[in-house]
């Protein structure tokens, strides 16, 4: 049986509990229903090293996707990080809003998530690019997959 395949400039996911946009998405006709053709577990290495890097500070919905991707809850994360479980919690209930954390910690959540999907390299030009701080505005998290391996494609 022979699928219909066409890529799709822009598609939204909302699956990660923020809304990711990918740019350049292959989609197949699954059903009568057009559905991105992604290895999900490799866009969520794709998405984290977004994360890790964005010009924008980390809201609550990502700051939670990430906790939870990495398995920890509250009182782990919030050991791991210095900080206490509500400020955790009050951070995450900003939802699609920034966090307010202070930049250290931010920071160190970020190298954390870039020292965890990385390859050394990686992880050193990431160190260098957030010893700038990022911009206050808030930046959408968009992953083009006409830049990434085939890995993400399925």
């Amino acid at each position: 049986m022979s699928r219909e395949i066409k890529i799709q400039a822009e598609f939204i996911d909302t699956g990660f509990g923020f809304p990711v946009h990918l740019l350049n998405v292959p989609m197949m006709k699954v059903r009568g229903v057009w559905t991105p053709k992604i290895n999900y577990v490799e866009l969520t290495a794709r998405v984290l090293q977004t994360l890790a890097l964005k010009t924008s500070p980390l809201t609550g919905n990502q700051l939670k996707f990430i906790r939870l991707h990495f398995e920890m809850n509250l009182a782990d994360f919030a050991k791991r990080f210095y900080v206490t479980h509500p400020a955790v919690l009050k951070w995450e209930s900003k939802g699609d809003s920034a966090t307010g954390m202070n930049w250290s910690t931010e920071k160190d959540i970020r190298l954390f998530i870039s020292a965890q999907v990385s390859k050394k390299e990686v992880f050193f030009a990431a160190y260098q690019q957030l010893e700038k701080k990022p911009s206050q505005r808030n930046t959408e998290t968009e992953v083009d997959l006409a830049q990434t391996k085939d890995a993400v494609l399925v």
